[in-house]
């Protein structure tokens, strides 16, 4: 997976491709992840996204933004600190 952080820090080297700044450990989860799961995978890695997999085949990718969403349609509810 290639992150807006690799693509930034390495936006002025020309000749690069994109093997040459993905990420190569990539964090990704199941579809029966808990939502909460992936919360702390965000904060804990810094990430923004995380790509979902079914018997190891990409099938989605998940955002804090998706997880945002998910909260102001009410499907999700923020639990008191």
């Amino acid at each position: 997976m290639v992150t807006e952080a690799d693509i930034i820090s390495k936006v002025n080297r020309e000749g690069l491709c994109v093997a040459d700044i993905m990420s190569h450990e990539v964090i990704a989860v199941g579809e029966e992840t808990a939502v909460s799961e992936i919360a702390m995978l965000f904060a804990k890695h810094k990430i923004k996204r995380v790509p979902v997999l079914h018997d190891g085949k990409l099938v989605g990718i998940v955002s804090r933004a998706d997880i945002v969403h998910a909260v102001a349609q009410g499907y999700l509810v923020l639990r008191p600190w």
